[in-house]
């Protein structure tokens, strides 16, 4: 097991966008306050940096988090939060997030803190090491590598995330068992259940990495006397999915909190201001775009998504270090997001579909077709037997992605309805929700693909699927409105 400090140099900037917006988004609730806020926004210490100029579909925050330990004062934290290895070492970086802030077509993504890139005047090394140098390198790094450009620039600390959460009242996780990180301290002795966690332990959840949970097939340890198993094989990737979904948790309920209760605005501004940095660019026209961006999730609105740049690995680089690598094509279409080069339109929200949907038939459903068989012809002869089905077609091309066992029906999360029409056609063939893919369905053909199927009968119409009771942890995820 890794040591308590690489797991502190592990903290990730993924979460560091919780500090951000629940400041900005309380602060556009807050209309009696803005004088207040104008000046503690002024007040913001900055860094010097070249930043790119906005453009015309969005700004580009990079938001970091430092595991910086100026803030300590205590003998408690002294020891908590340091190690002989960090303490006397700069502040490091390791993950870091883009929020390309749009209104209702803002998007987030997380960039894996072992991905494998080239820093300019450095060479080759993982991405994390680009901070080692100052976030200018960073930047540097994003436009270079991925031609992202970055308009602004955000990094906050430890400290700082457990106040925010402190500010805004605890935030409910659902937590699907005895689970157990003794780096982090995290520990939830009651089994599975709805747990509302204050700021430190949130603060434990989020850095966790090495979490396990009880299992009675697992591996004993004689220091707790019970056996134990990975809650996920994935460590620092499947700290990302946790970090994101408790930002956006943590995002609605300052949002709204902010709406109904305009005094707890200075609480949350006053505790994020005094440990964040930012460019000297970064004015209140900045942290409007970000409420916009943040306003939706209030009232349960998908319209700003999450996701981490594909990826995949594990690879050997660099006298054998383990790295992870961009995973093309998938990065492309993501990182053409964040340049305001494709506009995706906002998932709807997640409300109850109504008894009487409209009806999904296939003249609403357009379809593009790639062959992964190995079969000379198959997309062209599929695209046709769906035209004739009365499918829209999207065009045909070569699969480039990783090899498969099966055809795939790839949509965008919002899309589940069109999908499960296309699969009424082309049985055994699965489902893969992907959000790079806005409007238009992808049929990957695989090896032994059948053909499409029968013809659909004229009143064969997909609807949504009608609202189910919530599930324990469904019910736990909306404890707070």
């Amino acid at each position: 097991m890794k040591s308590f400090g690489a797991s502190l140099r592990a903290l990730s900037g993924r979460f560091a966008l919780a500090f951000v917006l629940c400041a900005s988004a309380t602060a556009g609730g807050v209309v009696f306050v803005n004088r207040y806020i104008d000046n503690r926004v002024d007040s913001i210490p900055r860094v010097e940096l070249t930043t790119a100029p906005v453009g015309s579909h969005g700004m580009n925050f990079l938001i970091v988090g430092s595991d910086s330990r100026s803030w300590i004062k205590n003998a408690s934290d002294y020891s908590a939060f340091s190690d002989p290895e960090t303490q006397n070492a700069p502040p490091r970086s390791d993950t870091m997030m883009v929020l390309h802030a749009d209104g209702d077509h803002s998007f987030a993504v997380s960039f894996p803190r072992d991905l494998w890139v080239n820093i300019p005047g450095k060479g080759e090394a993982k991405l994390n090491a680009a901070f080692n140098d100052g976030p200018q390198k960073v930047v540097d790094t994003l436009k270079d590598d991925f031609d992202v450009p970055v308009n602004h620039y955000l990094e906050v600390d430890f400290e700082t995330f457990e106040g925010v959460v402190n500010a805004v009242g605890n935030v409910p996780v659902w937590i699907p068992g005895v689970v157990l990180d003794k780096e982090t301290g995290l520990h939830t002795p009651y089994g599975a259940g709805c747990y509302w966690l204050d700021g430190p332990t949130a603060l434990a959840y989020v850095r966790s990495r090495e979490i396990m949970i009880v299992d009675p097939n697992g591996t004993y340890d004689p220091d707790t006397g019970l056996r134990w198993r990975p809650l996920d094989g994935t460590a620092d990737i499947g700290r990302i999915q946790r970090q994101q979904d408790f930002v956006k948790k943590l995002g609605s309920i300052a949002v709204s909190r902010a709406l109904k209760d305009p005094t707890i605005a200075p609480d949350i501004v006053d505790a994020v201001v005094p440990n964040l940095h930012a460019d000297r660019g970064f004015d209140r026209s900045a942290l409007n775009a970000l409420v916009n961006a943040f306003r939706g999730l209030a009232s349960g609105d998908q319209s700003l998504q999450f996701q981490t740049l594909p990826w995949t690995g594990p690879a050997t680089r660099g006298g054998g270090q383990s790295v992870v690598l961009v995973k093309r094509p998938e990065a492309d279409a993501v990182l053409a997001r964040l340049r305001g080069d494709v506009v995706t339109e906002p998932a709807p929200t997640t409300t109850a579909a109504p008894a009487a949907a409209t009806p999904i038939r296939p003249s609403d459903v357009r379809v593009r077709v790639l062959n992964a068989s190995g079969v000379t012809g198959a997309a062209g002869e599929a695209d046709q037997a769906l035209s004739n089905r009365g499918f829209v077609s999207g065009g045909i091309g070569n699969w480039t992605g990783a090899s498969l066992t099966k055809s795939q029906i790839r949509y965008g999360p919002q899309d589940v309805a069109k999908a499960q029409l296309l699969a009424s056609v082309v049985p055994g063939a699965d489902l893969v929700t992907d959000s790079t893919i806005a409007g238009d369905l992808v049929l990957v053909i695989g090896p032994g693909f059948k053909g499409v199927g029968a013809s659909l009968p004229k009143d064969t119409a997909a609807r949504p699927p009608a609202a189910a009771p919530l599930s324990p942890e469904e019910a736990c995820n909306e404890a707070w409105r």
